[in-house]
């Protein structure tokens, strides 16, 4: 008889718990800074399936969870800014980023107005308590080829790999034209700062007019720009 009790109990119980409203359980493990960070955020559904919204920049998302595996199924976005893919405990897969640069959120004026995407694809990553330990994956983005007319220069579109190395997400993106090449070294540490090194090579006349408003210094044929801050 106890073979059949306890089987029928324990599915009793999951079943009462991936039924809470996830309304109910999320409030209670949200921390502070991101209420802070996010104070619209409403939850509706259940644990097992729910719907988050008011998420600054993607709006609303919605999971799907896999417990017995450790994982969720998650899409989130609007229009403009999407992001899908499966998160775990320590890893993540088939993750899909596209974000429209227009509507991220900036103090700096320089990036104020600016056109363009970054698209992201990663096929796994692998995270531990030191950071990112492996990751697969691109990035891409038209930003430069979109703003010539706002800022009187125009670049390449840049793209490349994406890896990890000492826990830090690093992307390496580069590309190039008839009269110029670009790099831009990116790199995203878990403590939550970022460092972004840029090198333009470039034979345009009216480089040395623009670039140095975005921060660039000439350094013989090339300019550099190295911005520091935090990502989150």
């Amino acid at each position: 008889m106890l073979r059949w009790i306890l089987p029928a109990a324990v599915a009793g119980i999951a079943a009462i718990v991936f039924a809470l409203p996830l309304a109910w359980v999320a409030p209670r493990f949200v921390p502070a800074d991101v209420k802070t960070a996010a104070p619209d955020l409403t939850f509706s559904g259940t644990v097992w399936n729910g719907h988050i919204s008011g998420i600054p920049f993607f709006d609303s998302a919605n999971f799907d969870l896999a417990p017995l595996a450790g994982q969720a199924d998650i899409t989130a976005g609007n229009r403009r800014n999407y992001l899908s893919g499966r998160i775990g405990r320590s890893m993540a897969e088939d993750l899909n980023l596209r974000a429209d640069l227009a509507t991220f959120p900036s103090n700096d004026g320089r990036l104020q107005g600016l056109r363009g995407e970054v698209i992201i694809g990663i096929s796994e990553v692998k995270f531990t308590e030191a950071g990112c330990e492996s990751a697969t994956g691109s990035a891409r983005t038209d930003v430069l080829q979109r703003n010539g007319g706002s800022i009187q220069w125009t670049g390449p579109g840049l793209e490349g790999p994406i890896r990890c190395e000492a826990g830090t997400v690093i992307a390496d993106l580069s590309g190039q034209d008839a009269q110029q090449s670009i790099t831009a070294l990116i790199r995203l540490s878990p403590d939550g700062t970022y460092r972004a090194d840029v090198t333009a090579r470039t034979d345009r006349v009216e480089a040395d007019a623009v670039l140095p408003l975005f921060g660039f210094s000439r350094s013989g044929r090339d300019f550099k720009l190295t911005e520091q801050g935090r990502w989150r």
